[in-house]
């Protein structure tokens, strides 16, 4: 019988407590996946994309992964204190911690924000990632700071008075965005990675134009770029979840 049950697991990184769950188990010589979340979502993903995919998988016999970071979920943190540095890092020791429990690397899954955290994080150790794939990676975020001065359209502004931007009704500090302002190569990063990879991106995603995705496909080496006609950012209806799980599961064959 397949095992679909869930463990809570953790993991500590510079005094702190990152928590999440493995859906199946996570055994040596089996394929294992590492599910990683966007911009304030946690490890269950925007509106349970992430329950319903390990679910998904674990029910073909594949042990999952995923992890609220620092300040997400009931992981340990502030979201005042995020940088998308020290998340880089975060899903680094992620990758390794899995890659040692599964006895070699291990397939990456990605959304948003955390895509472009899990792309540099892969370049820095390729030998772990089996695959990448990257559901509507955020790399707007840049653009976002670095040119129209907002955050997923609102001012930052505020943030130099008051210090921190409010993030609806969630605090997130000015280190996020200094370190943005100062020159944080997302792109150039990412690059480093040359193994395997998939991008996905919805036509009509408001949050992340498809753009982005596109420069991804492009960026990665030999990346497999798929825009989807009408999905959002979310990827919010039953068919394109059904869709998006099938395409990954073609693309890792697990």
């Amino acid at each position: 019988m397949t095992d679909t049950s869930m463990t809570p697991v953790t993991l500590a990184h510079r005094g702190h407590v990152i928590r999440g769950w493995e859906y199946g188990h996570v055994r040596p010589g089996s394929p294992a996946v590492l599910l990683v979340h966007g911009f304030g979502d946690s490890d269950t993903g925007a509106r349970q994309l992430f329950v319903q995919t390990a679910r998904a998988l674990a029910g073909r016999g594949v042990g999952v992964r995923t992890y609220s970071r620092l300040g997400h979920g009931v992981s340990d943190g502030d979201f005042l204190d995020v940088t998308i540095g020290d998340e880089v890092a975060q899903v680094t020791t992620m990758i390794e911690h899995l890659a040692v429990d599964a006895g070699g690397p291990v397939h990456v899954v990605a959304h948003s924000l955390g895509a472009v955290e899990s792309a540099m994080a892969a370049a820095g150790v390729p030998e772990l990632v089996r695959s990448l794939t990257l559901w509507s990676p955020a790399g707007v975020v840049v653009d976002d700071i670095t040119v129209h001065d907002a955050i997923m359209g609102q001012p930052i502004a505020p943030v130099r008075e008051r210090g921190w931007f409010d993030f609806g009704g969630t605090a997130l500090g000015p280190a996020f965005i200094d370190e943005v302002q100062a020159g944080l190569d997302v792109y150039g990063v990412a690059a480093g990675y040359r193994g395997p990879a998939m991008v996905v991106h919805g036509t009509d995603d408001t949050i992340v134009p498809v753009e982005y995705g596109r420069r991804y496909g492009e960026l990665l080496e030999g990346a497999r770029f798929v825009p989807v006609d009408g999905a959002d950012h979310g990827w919010s209806s039953v068919p394109l979840r059904q869709d998006l799980l099938r395409r990954l599961v073609e693309f890792t064959g697990l």
